[in-house]
């Protein structure tokens, strides 16, 4: 995967003087900033995100690890009917709320690849769409060359979950979708009014199909893990969704076994303090809406 990944941050985000090892130790001045925020525990500002060199750093530190994770959540369903009456569609659409960079849609590809799928149509739902556009390019092409997918595209629509009601174009995209994933995302949220991510989680829910597959995962190392996955869990019960798989406050760990690859390497490390996990601490969930 960083076979293609690297050259790909790299072609998209570097200027055409600089050598390769100059834009890389940006990155690495940018990664440092961005694992500063992380470590706070404190919802980030979409601010930093409109800074390019942020989102190179974010894709070669974290698009690994949370395509992985995301893949965890997949492989866990295997042998559950319900979620591969979901999956093998030939046309599957995925609606990946906070879906920044899109690493659902790599992950999802290849599962959908296996299952004899043709088009895989996935559509980041995120407040900060507008930063993380150039960035989606970088995830469908892995998507399609790494696992060998027939056509993926991935695409955005700017959301704001607890700015009030679905606008027509969400509704339409949840509407059609028969996955719905939120990765990585309902931790920051909680922190600001769970009656307000509580409104607009269900706003979203309601909206979705019959069989739609609800796929959700979090980082334990955020105190608000599992109390976003707890009201997630919740509003799914309420509409009469059959659980598939629920790490009920258990914490789950997910090995990166991409490891990190020679060519950045350098940049990571306990001189930098910002070491390159191999290991992801999450909790999962995943259920079939009635």
């Amino acid at each position: 995967m960083y076979d293609l990944l690297i050259p790909s941050v790299i072609e998209r985000f570097s200027t055409p003087v600089q050598s390769e090892r100059s834009f890389l130790e940006q990155v690495q001045t940018a990664d440092l900033r961005l694992c500063r925020h992380f470590r706070s525990k404190q919802p980030i500002s979409p601010v930093i995100y409109s800074d390019p060199l942020i989102r190179a750093a974010y894709l070669l530190r974290h698009l690994g690890h949370y395509t992985l994770q995301f893949g965890d959540v997949l492989n866990a369903l295997d042998g559950h009917p319900e979620a591969a009456a979901a999956l093998a569609r030939p046309h599957l659409k995925l609606a990946a709320l906070c879906g920044g960079a899109g690493p659902e849609a790599i992950a999802l590809a290849c599962l959908h690849k296996q299952l004899g799928g043709q088009v895989l149509e996935a559509t980041v739902l995120d407040l900060n769409a507008a930063h993380w556009e150039d960035c989606w390019p970088i995830s469908s092409s892995i998507a399609q060359r790494y696992n060998q997918h027939p056509s993926v595209t991935l695409q955005g629509l700017a959301l704001d979950l607890l700015g009030g009601p679905p606008t027509p174009a969400e509704q339409k995209v949840l509407a059609e979708a028969q996955v719905f994933s939120a990765m990585n995302c309902l931790n920051e949220l909680v922190g600001l009014g769970i009656e307000r991510v509580r409104s607009g989680l269900d706003h979203r829910l309601a909206l979705l199909a019959p069989g739609t597959l609800v796929l959700a995962s979090d980082q334990a190392l955020y105190r608000d893990c599992s109390k976003g996955l707890t009201l997630l869990r919740r509003l799914l019960l309420e509409r009469g969704a059959r659980v598939l798989l629920d790490d009920q406050g258990e914490v789950h760990e997910v090995e990166n076994r991409l490891g990190v690859d020679p060519r950045i390497a350098w940049m990571y490390g306990d001189a930098n303090k910002n070491r390159f996990r191999i290991w992801v601490r999450s909790m999962r969930l995943a259920a079939v809406l009635a």
